[in-house]
């Protein structure tokens, strides 16, 4: 039977190797299909990048018609060029600041538990790995991250690897954060669990020196390499517009963000060929052969040597496990590396264990395959706020404040200049004629206006109530003071019913993240390869779950789920309070409290209290105590043991 596998496996690497060898024209055709679906994406990145305007950006760059030239002009120039200050009041990144706060106190883990019940104990070892990988590759921040681009695009994408990390300097499993601009995917999906993706890849701009380092493996690949990127700027280009996202907004499929970068295209595609489907009962497996003589003959072969043994046994031809095989159509995923020009830097079949492609899509909301966007539901009502903002300040700049009218008969003796001046002048004074029976009133008068339209101010307000309402963060969830005289059992309703509204956003997440932890502990099976020790998980793990052993656990079935962390303190409380009432009630001794408590000074004591341990069982006594008090403890605890051993002896009454 080991020979069979052999041999399986053989096929497979020369079936490999000739898939590297495939005709350029198909890499081509492929190259031209990720471009199909790059574009395809145009309209969702477009509404992706103007939430991210309205969310961190110029609210007023929206493009608008000059009236006067017919040109195309931004909504702020439009408002300075008619005499205005385009002001604004952003309302939409308070709200995504605290849909980012709930994500970050409410800290998940992922949990792995063994299909096994006897295994439970790779469970824990595989929760551990899980999360040293979360750690080494600063999850928390890149989950943010993934929420923040799922808000503002209704799109957000992981990919995760194994290999060398340059700022970390180390070989391990690394997860990246994609950028939706660069990211595209078969544009016809409509399953929300992203089970109908067929095509998915990114675009990748890196210096010539990264380019060589990822795919010239020889020096025939590092110069094959220079040839096709010989135009590549070999000097950094400078902005002056750094950091602000031009090169996120102004990408293009075929050619790099700088001259000085070079354009590698990544995509995966789910690719199929005829195959033979083999099932064998004796081994509990099954897999797939090409489809010709050479794979037929292995399978004959192998069921003509088991017939063999059980005639040599006994056995009957309806008795014997024999490998059964039939004609199918394998569907696998293939990656190919390549040039915006079709060459394949590299390409082969997946390489990991769970037969996908490395990258982790969620799309939310998704209704009969149309992508919605969280932040672009509400921008209406943030224009709204500033269109009224501005128009109040329009009127204050130009409604009369304290405007002077003066009867200019009645000051014969003083000019105009000598009248302002002396009005405005403390102590001043004036020289009026007055005509009989009139009043200074009709002479000297100021007039002040209301400054602003009746109801604008309402209408403001009513804008900034709409906008929490329609976010689903209103002022409860903010955690803003109450109105006077609100019962506090209403008030916690009202903050339990405001998360309603974002239940379907964090659930769905939830599951991206249960997704992405699968497909991380599949990564971590495959390629961790030799034992190591894990000292990340504190008190909450055994001893022997920190060793990881990759010889137990590349075989085992495990499930990946995702529960609330031990770090909320919500939880840390709870859980602290309980212990405290077990140790009261002389069910858990002070070792069992302080192992699995949060107390911040619960490491030290227990370290101390090994520490005594050892001291006594060589003899010594413990630190601070005196010899003679070590030994009447001693003599009183063995007194005690009897005591309690003559009691339990003792018969009934």
């Amino acid at each position: 039977m080991n020979k069979f596998i052999d041999k399986r496996v053989k096929v497979r690497l020369h079936d490999e190797k000739k898939a590297k060898r495939r005709e350029p024209g198909s890499a081509f055709a492929f190259l031209n299909e990720c471009a199909a679906c790059w574009n395809a994406l145009d309209e969702a990145r477009r509404k992706l990048r103007r939430s991210l305007m309205y969310s961190y950006g110029d609210q007023w760059g929206d493009f608008v018609t000059d009236p006067d030239t017919l040109a195309q002009i931004t909504e702020g120039e439009l408002i300075k060029k008619n005499g205005k200050v385009p002001l604004k009041n952003n309302m939409i990144a308070p709200i995504l600041s605290n849909i980012d706060g709930q994500l970050r106190q409410n800290l998940m883990r992922p949990v792995c538990v063994a299909r096994d019940s006897e295994e439970s104990k790779l469970g824990e070892m595989m929760s551990v790995a899980i999360e040293y990988v979360h750690d080494i590759n600063e999850m928390e921040e890149l989950d943010s991250d993934s929420m923040r681009m799922l808000l503002n695009g209704g799109m957000t994408a992981q990919r995760i690897e194994y290999g060398l990390n340059p700022a970390k300097e180390k070989h391990d499993v690394w997860v990246h954060s994609v950028n939706p601009s660069r990211l595209f995917f078969n544009t016809n999906v409509e399953d929300v669990r992203m089970w109908d993706v067929t095509c998915i890849g990114e675009l990748f701009d890196l210096s010539l020196d990264s380019v060589l380092a990822h795919f010239g493996h020889t020096p025939e690949e590092k110069e094959r390499i220079r040839n096709i990127y010989g135009s590549i700027s070999s000097s950094p280009v400078a902005s002056s517009r750094s950091m602000q996202g031009d090169e996120s907004r102004h990408l293009s499929f075929f050619s790099p963000s700088r001259s000085d970068l070079c354009r590698v295209i990544l995509g995966w595609k789910l690719e199929s060929r005829d195959a033979y489907c083999w099932n064998d009962e004796e081994r509990g497996c099954w897999g797939y052969l090409p489809f010709n003589e050479e794979s037929r003959a292995m399978l004959e072969s192998e069921n003509k040597r088991r017939r063999a043994e059980g005639t040599e046994k006994g056995i009957a031809e309806e008795d014997l496990l024999l490998i059964e095989y039939s004609f199918a159509t394998e569907r696998f995923w293939y990656y190919r590396y390549m040039t915006p020009y079709g060459d394949v830097l590299q390409e082969g079949r997946s390489p990991y264990w769970h037969g996908e492609h490395n990258y982790v899509l969620h799309l939310y909301p998704l209704v009969q395959g149309k992508l919605g966007n969280f932040v672009e539901q509400f921008i209406d009502q943030q224009r709204a706020i500033n269109r009224t903002a501005t128009l109040i300040d329009f009127i204050r700049g130009t409604s009369s404040k304290g405007v002077l009218v003066v009867d200019d008969e009645a000051f014969e003796s003083m000019s105009r200049e000598e009248v302002i001046d002396e009005y405005v002048r403390y102590n001043g004074v004036l020289f009026v004629k007055l005509k009989p029976g009139q009043s200074i009133d009709g002479v000297v008068r100021q007039y002040n206006s209301g400054a602003a339209v009746a109801g604008d101010f309402e209408l403001l307000n009513l804008q900034l109530r709409l906008i929490n309402e329609i976010s689903g963060v209103n002022s409860a969830m903010q955690g803003q003071n109450p109105h006077s005289g609100t019962p506090a059992s209403l008030y916690a309703q009202q903050v339990q019913n405001s998360s309603l509204n974002l239940k379907g956003l964090f659930d769905g997440f939830r599951t991206f993240r249960r997704r992405r932890d699968t497909k991380l502990m599949k990564t971590i099976q495959q390629f961790y390869k030799e034992k190591r020790y894990i000292d990340l998980a504190g008190s909450h793990y055994k001893e022997e779950a920190k060793w990881y052993n990759p010889e137990k656990v590349q075989d085992c079935e495990i499930d990946v789920t995702i529960s609330e962390g031990y770090n909320t303190p919500a939880y840390r409380m709870v859980a602290d309070d309980f212990l405290m009432e077990l140790f009261r009630s002389n069910a858990v001794d002070v070792r069992t409290l302080l192992e699995n408590s949060s107390f911040p000074f619960a490491t030290r004591i227990l370290e101390s209290i090994k520490r005594n341990e050892q001291q006594l069982a060589k003899g010594a006594p413990m630190e601070g105590i005196p010899k003679e008090l070590v030994e009447k403890a001693a003599n009183g605890s063995m007194l005690a043991r009897n005591t309690a051993s003559v009691a339990d002896d003792a018969p009934e009454k």
